[in-house]
């Protein structure tokens, strides 16, 4: 069966997460999920790596010479390997990387406005919703995938999110969730914290920190590491900022700079879970974008309704569900809303979503059975 009448079957199946009932039956798998997302980062630069006419102008780049030396080759295939080697020498080996639309692969947001609160809606949630039309910190009324898992047995508790904007608080609705979540600014008072974590929350806490939006990614990491490292959960959701920090701040060297570094901590994540006998052979992660930016060297560094791109996105997939299909250079149609689906199947929640990524695109189901049989 084609893969775009496989998607046209599962995008029929009209149960999604804001319809379905919770009190059906599901059987979790124990299996791990790590959701990570690098916010407005383009899939012109995962697939062809840095781009020579935002490189070589001085509005956008302030440091031509030291960034082509880090970023830049003649060959897409080499710029996409310097700017993100854990993606194309790990994930795209063992993994799955979805969205060149070179080859009419194509990812995209179904919401319309194609901006941060939105598109992360979509994702955990599974459905775009209209009334969600800016990035306003309001708390949201739909429920989202993550706070479903943490009411499932084994899960509960075991469901937590560190994020670097600040928003996420609302967009998750975290008094409503009851899983984990630490965001922005925000020092981390989990009990058990040790000399590093306090360091850490030493520099949040710093006047200069104060009143911002987001917080630099690598604190974000280094704070969801030991958090990993402490309390091994089951699900976790990590998301990164600094690429559309820097978007928006017309700086594309940091913009690279950021996605190369995010690129890295990723694959330090995924090195230590799979030195872990809890996660090696268990864990999925599932790699993705909330919007994507605009198409053209004039207005790369926006991105919404009227900005032409802003709805192109991408996504990745690496773990012992996945088949390893590397670069897919099929034609096919992806939507960002078939994510939440995704996630509760990756769990073995399969009666909860079924509007899911291409079966095809994951080894055999947990616990043997597929979603076409039910």
């Amino acid at each position: 069966m084609k893969l775009s009448l496989v998607l046209a079957l599962l995008l029929c199946w009209g149960a999604t997460l804001g319809g379905g009932d919770l009190r059906a039956p599901d059987a979790p798998s124990g299996q791990n999920l790590f959701v990570i997302t690098l916010d407005g980062f383009r899939w012109q630069e995962l697939f062809n790596g840095a781009d020579s006419a935002l490189l070589n102008d001085p509005e956008y780049t302030s440091d031509a010479a030291f960034t082509k030396a880090l970023f830049w080759a003649p060959d897409a295939q080499q710029r996409r390997e310097r700017l993100m080697p854990f993606f194309w020498n790990v994930i795209a080996r063992q993994g799955q990387l979805h969205g060149n639309r070179a080859y009419g692969n194509y990812c995209n947001t179904r919401n319309l406005y194609q901006i941060s609160y939105p598109g992360y809606n979509e994702i955990f949630t599974g459905q775009p919703d209209l009334f969600i039309s800016s990035n306003e910190k309001v708390r949201n009324g739909n429920r989202n995938m993550l706070e479903y898992i943490n009411q499932m047995p084994g899960y509960t508790g075991k469901v937590a999110a560190f994020t670097s904007w600040d928003a996420f608080p609302f967009i998750l609705n975290h008094e409503r969730g009851g899983f984990f979540l630490n965001s922005g600014p925000e020092g981390v008072a989990d009990e058990g914290i040790g000399n590093g974590q306090r360091s850490l929350n030493s520099i949040l806490a710093h006047p200069d920190t104060q009143g911002e939006a987001t917080r630099d990614d690598r604190i974000t990491f280094l704070s969801a590491l030991d958090f990993i490292k402490r309390r091994q959960p089951k699900v976790f959701f990590l998301g990164f900022s600094g690429t559309d920090d820097a978007g928006h701040k017309k700086s594309y060297d940091r913009y690279l700079r950021s996605a190369n570094e995010a690129d890295r901590m990723i694959g330090e994540l995924w090195t230590y879970v799979q030195s872990l006998p809890q996660y090696k052979d268990k864990t999925t992660f599932l790699i993705t974008t909330d919007h994507g930016r605009g198409d053209s060297p004039r207005n790369w560094s926006n991105h919404g309704f009227f900005v032409g791109g802003s709805s192109q996105t991408w996504i990745a997939l690496l773990g012992n569900q996945v088949r390893a299909l590397g670069e897919s250079r099929t034609p096919a149609q992806l939507y960002q809303k078939q994510l939440a689906g995704s996630m509760a199947w990756l769990v073995g929640l399969r009666s909860r979503n079924r509007q899911t990524l291409p079966m095809t695109c994951f080894e055999a189901p947990v616990q043997g059975e597929t979603l076409a049989a039910r």
